[in-house]
C-alpha cells in the first residue's frame, strides 16, 4: 500500500519502510529522494520523514546510499558509481553504523576471512564474537579481507551461518605473490594461501618467472569470473621480507601509495601560511614550544611548553591543524577515512596522509611555522599531593618549535647528564618533570590503571632482515608527554561534553567480570590479591599491580590483567574511559596518524565557526548517524592496524631464529595452556612454544593456578626458568617450537593469598595509560588500551 496524502485533513499517511525498500527493489537502479517520494506517490512535503526513515534504513544496512542516492544491495550499483573504482576518483569509503555490523539481526556486515581451503567466515565489525561460515561457493565470490554483506541463516547443527548478498566494500587493492608461465599466459600465485587461485596477469617486462612481484587487483572476483590483476612492481624472490609485510599490510585492507588525486589535492597546498591565517590567529611562536619523540620519527604532531604562573603552572599543548589542509568530502579526507590510521612496522610506515602532508607542512617541524590547535591549560594544586583543570582555552594557533627532542635526550638531561645541545632548555624539562609526577599522582589517586608492559623493537639490517630485538623501557619522558596528551584529550572532550556537542569519544568500559575473576584467582594463586575488603575500581587494581611489580610474573600477569579488559574503542555515545578512570575522554592529540582526532578537530572548527547559532534537528540526527559510522570504522580500521603489526612482529621473530634452529637458550615461562608452555628467552624477547606431549607423560594443566603439572616430575608455572633448543622454525605459519632441555623449579610466593570473596556490584571509577606513539615493534600481540 503505498502513501497518499490525505485531502480531507492536510495529513498524509507514514511512510512504509517496507514500502521503501520495495520500491527500490523494483526500480532496479538508485533513486534520489524525489524519485522515492514519486514511486510511492507521496507528497513532497513527506520529504524530511522519508530522510530519517532512509537514515534508519542504512543503518539497519537494508538500503545503501551512494552519494544522494539510495539503492538495494546488488541493484543498481553500476549506476549508482561502481564505475569509480576504475575512473580514478577516490569516492567516501561506506559508513557502517554500529548497528549494521553487529550480530544479531536478519543481516550482518563483517570482514571476510577465507581459509585455503576456499570457505570462510564472516567476522562482526565490532571485533567480539565468533565468525559466520560462509561456505566456498560463496566465499569465493569475494576477497579476503572484503567487507561484506550476509544474510544470517541456521547452519551446521543449528549454528548459526552466512548467505553472501553482496560485497560492501572492496578492501584489498594489492597483493604480493610468485610470477609464473603457463603455455602463453601469466599468473600470479599469492603468498596468502586464503585468496585461492593464481591471479591472471598481463605480460610484464618489469619481472620474470618466479620473482615476488605485487600486483594491482582490477577485477574482484564474481559468481561467474575469477580476480584478476596487472604486476605494478618487482619486490625481489620469494622469501624476500619486505614482500611478507606488505602482504600483512594488504591483507588488512591498507596501501602503501596514494590515488592520483589523493597526491594532486596534497600537492597543491600552499608551502606558506597566507599572511591573513596568520593574523587571524593566536600567535605563539614567541613561546619555547618542542616536540618530543623516539629517534626514527618522521611525524611531528604535538608540541609542548609548560611554565609557572600565579595559580600553579600554565601546559601548552600544541596539535598539528591537520583539518586546516584536510577539507571534508575531499579525495584526501575520503582516504584519510578508508584508512583510519597510519599503520607501522618494523621496516617502514604505512600513513593515513600523503607525506607532503604527514611529514611536511603538518609536521611541527624545527624553525619553522605552523598552523597548530591548541588546549591551554592552567593546574593548581588540588590539596591532596596532586593537581588539577583550574581552566581550558582552545583555540586556533601559530607556532614555531624550538627543538626536535628525543625521548632519550630529555631523560638524560633529567638524570642529571649533560646535553649540550639541550641545555637551554633544562629549566623547561624540569618544570615539564614536576607537572608530569603531579598528573601522574592524581591520575593514580583518581583510579586510573598503569600497565607496565614494555614494548620490544625489531632491528633490520639493510635487507630488511632483523638483527636483534631489544626492549624499550618507558622513561620519564615518555611519561611526561603521555600525561600532556591525556591531559589535552581530556580537557577537549570536557569542552564537547559541557556543551553537549556531538563528537567521537575515546570510551572503555568495565572489565569482563568472568575474566576478571579468572585473573584474580589466578593471582591469588601466585600469592597477589587485593586488599582485604578491596572492591574492584581502578584504584584497588593499581594496588595489586603494584604488588606484583617487580615479581617473574610481573609481565604476564600484568598482560592478562590488560586482557579482562574491555578493549578500548571510539564511540558517538560518551559512557566514560574505566581504564584512565575519566568520565569524559577522546583522542585530540594526534591528527596525522588517526582519523577520530581529525575528526575531532573539524567538529571544533565547525563549532567555533556556528557562533552562537546551534544544530537544528536535523542537522543534529545527521552528523550523529554520521559520527556514529565514523566510530565504527575508526575502530574496526585499529584493530585491523593492529593486526597487521602483530602479523609482521611474528614473521620477523620467526625469521630471526630461522637460522638458529638447534641452538640452546634460556628462558623464562611466559604462559601456561592445556597444550603446553609458551617460553620467552631471556635477552632475545621472542616466544616459542614447548608442546605438551613433550614434557612427560601424563602432564596435565591446572587451569586455576595456571600450572602444568607432570607426574614424577616437574610442576611449571608462570616464571618457570627453563632450558630449551629451538626444534622447529614455520615462516608461513608464524609459528617457533621449543624443545625442554632442564628446568629450574621455584617455589610460588608464599605470600597469603586472600579468601575467595563475593563481589558486591558497583561502579568502579574508571584505568590505563595513554601512549602518544604507540610504535609496537616485536613478537608479542599488545591491546592498544587508549
Amino acid at each position: 500500500m503505498t502513501a497518499r496524502p490525505c485531502q480531507a485533513y492536510g495529513l498524509y499517511m507514514q511512510l512504509d519502510p517496507e514500502l521503501v525498500v520495495a520500491a527500490l527493489t523494483e526500480s532496479r537502479k538508485a533513486l534520489g529522494l524525489g524519485e522515492i517520494l514519486t514511486q510511492l506517490q507521496a507528497s513532497p512535503g513527506q520529504r524530511t520523514e522519508l530522510k530519517r526513515l532512509m537514515r534508519e534504513l542504512v543503518k539497519q544496512a537494508r538500503v545503501v546510499k551512494d552519494g544522494k542516492r539510495f539503492r538495494v544491495e546488488g541493484i543498481g550499483k553500476d549506476e549508482a558509481g561502481a564505475k569509480g573504482a576504475d575512473d580514478g576518483q577516490t569516492r567516501e569509503p561506506p559508513l557502517i553504523g554500529s548497528r549494521a555490523g553487529r550480530a544479531g539481526g536478519r543481516f550482518l556486515i563483517g570482514t571476510l576471512r577465507r581459509h585455503a581451503d576456499g570457505y570462510g567466515f564472516v567476522e562482526p565489525l565490532t571485533g567480539r564474537g565468533s565468525g559466520y561460515y560462509l561456505p566456498a561457493e560463496d566465499a569465493r565470490r569475494a576477497l579476503d579481507g572484503d567487507l561484506v554483506k550476509v544474510e544470517v541463516v541456521e547452519g551446521f547443527r543449528g549454528k548459526p551461518a552466512g548467505r553472501f548478498v553482496d560485497v560492501v566494500e572492496r578492501r584489498r587493492s594489492h597483493l604480493v605473490g610468485t610470477l609464473l608461465r603457463q603455455g602463453r599466459g601469466y599468473f600470479v600465485e599469492p603468498l596468502n594461501p586464503a585468496l585461492g587461485e593464481a591471479i591472471p596477469v598481463p605480460a610484464t617486462h618489469q619481472a620474470g618467472e618466479g620473482d615476488l612481484v605485487k600486483v594491482r587487483i582490477t577485477r574482484g572476483p564474481t559468481r561467474k569470473e575469477s580476480a584478476a590483476g596487472e604486476i605494478v612492481a618487482r619486490l625481489g624472490r620469494p622469501g624476500d621480507p619486505l614482500g611478507e609485510v606488505l602482504e600483512a599490510a594488504f591483507r588488512y585492507g591498507f596501501s602503501d601509495e596514494f590515488a592520483a588525486d589523493v597526491l594532486a589535492e596534497a600537492g597543491r597546498a600552499p608551502d606558506a601560511i597566507p599572511r591573513a591565517e596568520l593574523h587571524r590567529r593566536r600567535d605563539l611562536r614567541s613561546l619555547r614550544l618542542v616536540t618530543i619523540d623516539g629517534e626514527d620519527a618522521r611525524d611531528f604532531d604535538d608540541a609542548v611548553y609548560v611554565e609557572r604562573n600565579r595559580a600553579g603552572w600554565r601546559l601548552v599543548v600544541a596539535i598539528a591543524d591537520v583539518a586546516h589542509y584536510v577539507s571534508a568530502g575531499t579525495a584526501l579526507d575520503f582516504e584519510a577515512l578508508r584508512r583510519g590510521t597510519s599503520v607501522y612496522f618494523p621496516s617502514f610506515a604505512l600513513p593515513m596522509l600523503p607525506e607532503r602532508l604527514s611529514n611536511g607542512l603538518c609536521s611541527l617541524k624545527p624553525a619553522e611555522d605552523r598552523l597548530c590547535l591548541v588546549a591551554d591549560l592552567v593546574f593548581e594544586l588540588d590539596g591532596a599531593g596532586g593537581v588539577r583543570c583550574a581552566d581550558a582555552e582552545l583555540y586556533e594557533g601559530v607556532m614555531r618549535s624550538a627543538a626536535r627532542c628525543t625521548y632519550t635526550e630529555v631523560a638524560e638531561l633529567l638524570a642529571g647528564e649533560t646535553v649540550l645541545h639541550r641545555e637551554f632548555l633544562r629549566p623547561d624539562f624540569t618544570l615539564m618533570e614536576e607537572l608530569a609526577r603531579l598528573l601522574i599522582a592524581t591520575r593514580g589517586e583518581r583510579g586510573a590503571i598503569d600497565f607496565d608492559l614494555p614494548e620490544v623493537k625489531v632491528l633490520l639490517d639493510e635487507r630488511h632482515r632483523p638483527v636483534r630485538l631489544e626492549k624499550r623501557e618507558r622513561n620519564i619522558a615518555h611519561r611526561i608527554i603521555e600525561e600532556f596528551m591525556l591531559a589535552a584529550n581530556e580537557a577537549v572532550a570536557r569542552h564537547f561534553a559541557a556543551r553537549a556537542l556531538p563528537t567521537v569519544y575515546r570510551v572503555h568500559g568495565e572489565p569482563d567480570e568472568e575474566k576478571l575473576d579468572s585473573f584474580l584467582i589466578l593471582a591469588r594463586a601466585h600469592g597477589f590479591a587485593l586488599e582485604p575488603g578491596g572492591d574492584l575500581s581502578g584504584r584497588s587494581l593499581n594496588q595489586l599491580l603494584k604488588q606484583i611489580a617487580g615479581s617473574p610474573e610481573q609481565r604476564t600477569l600484568n598482560y592478562l590483567l590488560l586482557r579482562s579488559m574491555m578493549q578500548a574503542l571510539y564511540s558517538s555515545e560518551n559512557v566514560g574511559h574505566f581504564g584512565l578512570a575519566a568520565p569524559h575522554y577522546l583522542h585530540f592529540t594526534s591528527p596525522i596518524r588517526r582519523y577520530p582526532d581529525l575528526m575531532v578537530h573539524r567538529l571544533l572548527k565547525e563549532h567555533w565557526s556556528r557562533g552562537a547559532r546551534s544544530l537544528d534537528e536535523e542537522e543534529s540526527a545527521q552528523l550523529e548517524d554520521r559520527l556514529d559510522g565514523v566510530a565504527a570504522r575508526s575502530s574496526e580500521r585499529e584493530r585491523a592496524a593492529m593486526s597487521a603489526e602483530r602479523e609482521a612482529d611474528a614473521y620477523f621473530a620467526a625469521l630471526f631464529l630461522k637460522d638458529k634452529v638447534g641452538e640452546e637458550f634460556d628462558g623464562v615461562v611466559a604462559a601456561v595452556t592445556p597444550f603446553g608452555l609458551f617460553v620467552e628467552l631471556k635477552g632475545v624477547f621472542v616466544e616459542g612454544l614447548v608442546k605438551a606431549e613433550a614434557l612427560g607423560e601424563g602432564a596435565s594443566f591446572d587451569e586455576e593456578r595456571h600450572r602444568m603439572v607432570v607426574p614424577r616430575g616437574p610442576t611449571f608455572s608462570l616464571g618457570t626458568e627453563v632450558r630449551v633448543r629451538v626444534a622447529n622454525v614455520n615462516l608461513a605459519r608464524r609459528h617457533i617450537d621449543f624443545e625442554l632441555l632442564t628446568v629450574e623449579e621455584r617455589p610460588v610466593s608464599a605470600r597469603p593469598a586472600a579468601p575467595a570473596r563475593s563481589r558486591t556490584p558497583r561502579r568502579p571509577e574508571r584505568p590505563d595509560r595513554e601512549a602518544k606513539r604507540p610504535r609496537r615493534h616485536g613478537p608479542k600481540p599488545r591491546r592498544r588500551k587508549r
